[in-house]
């Protein structure tokens, strides 16, 4: 019967915008949803990497379901120390920041990969966003990260909203694998072109703070004898003993705290508002909520 139940939740979410204010909209039944469904999703600790700038802790969370070969050598390439003491040179305003080993001799000692651009139409619970999109004909969530998906391809791919973490490459599309960036603005146009693999869940005021490029100069890379900012080392947390680990976790989606949080940024009723705004958002303009709390001591 739970079999039953969740196909049934699944082609509810998949056919219309779950948990509209249309009151027409199908909803799933209370009863069903509770069940197959909790506010918060814990981040699985070899997902889950720390990455210490001279500015501060930025946190991401890599997609090994999406893209498990660039999330598998990214962790890798983390455990082995590759990135410690390495930098972020190349960073556009409104752009990117892209870092990595910047050496082509060096990059040459690690494998490229196949890209992971984008993937066939999955059973993955894939909560609609429900207003219209410029770049994909539909776009939602899945675990939190925003998604396309066209039907007439039987694609769906990870989108570059703000803090999308993504690899580099050339123009081979399979010529990535050391060269990671992180989306600073929303970078639409490049969706299935390169592999998104990961998102930063928090720190992004430290990416922001990052030494610029200037773009018109070698593409944005930043020039002898500036060099760009150092990062310090990536930590996969599952690699922490288990008290020190930070444990964070994101809001689930489907949920009704989810659907609540993407209600009260598209409807904005607040007295501050003497003129209305219309009631759309963009997918890039929605942060899914994350929260942190405190490890517990052996002893808790």
């Amino acid at each position: 019967m739970k079999t039953l139940a969740l196909s049934a939740l699944f082609a509810l979410l998949s056919a219309g915008c779950y948990a509209q204010t249309d009151s027409e909209t199908p909803m799933p039944p209370t009863d069903l949803a509770d069940e197959l469904r909790s506010d918060w999703r814990d981040i699985a600790p070899e997902n889950l990497l720390l990455m210490d700038t001279v500015h501060g802790r930025v946190v991401i969370e890599i997609n090994s379901d999406f893209a498990p070969g660039h999330s598998d050598q990214f962790r890798t390439l983390s455990r082995q120390g590759v990135y410690n003491g390495s930098r972020f040179y190349r960073v556009i305003d409104s752009f990117v920041a892209q870092g990595g080993l910047q050496d082509e001799t060096v990059i040459s000692t690690h494998p490229t990969l196949k890209n992971e651009n984008d993937r066939p139409i999955s059973n993955s619970l894939f909560v609609e966003f429900c207003n219209a999109d410029l770049f994909a004909p539909i776009v939602g969530h899945i675990d939190g990260f925003p998604v396309g998906r066209s039907e007439s391809l039987g694609k769906e791919w990870l989108l570059h909203c703000p803090g999308a973490l993504a690899m580099a490459r050339d123009n081979d599309p399979d010529s990535g694998g050391t060269e990671f960036y992180i989306v600073l603005d929303a970078q639409r146009y490049l969706d299935r072109n390169l592999t998104v693999f990961g998102r930063v869940i928090e720190g992004m005021e430290y990416v922001q703070k990052l030494k610029r490029g200037v773009r018109s100069i070698e593409s944005g890379v930043i020039q002898a004898p500036d060099k760009g900012d150092e990062i310090i080392a990536i930590t996969v947390a599952a690699d922490l003993p288990e008290s020190e680990r930070p444990p964070y976790r994101v809001m689930t989606s489907p949920s009704d705290a989810f659907e609540a949080a993407k209600t009260a940024k598209r409807v904005r009723n607040e007295d501050f508002f003497y003129r209305k705004p219309p009631e759309v958002l963009d997918i890039c303009g929605f942060e899914v909520p994350f929260e942190k709390s405190t490890p517990l001591k052996p002893n808790d």
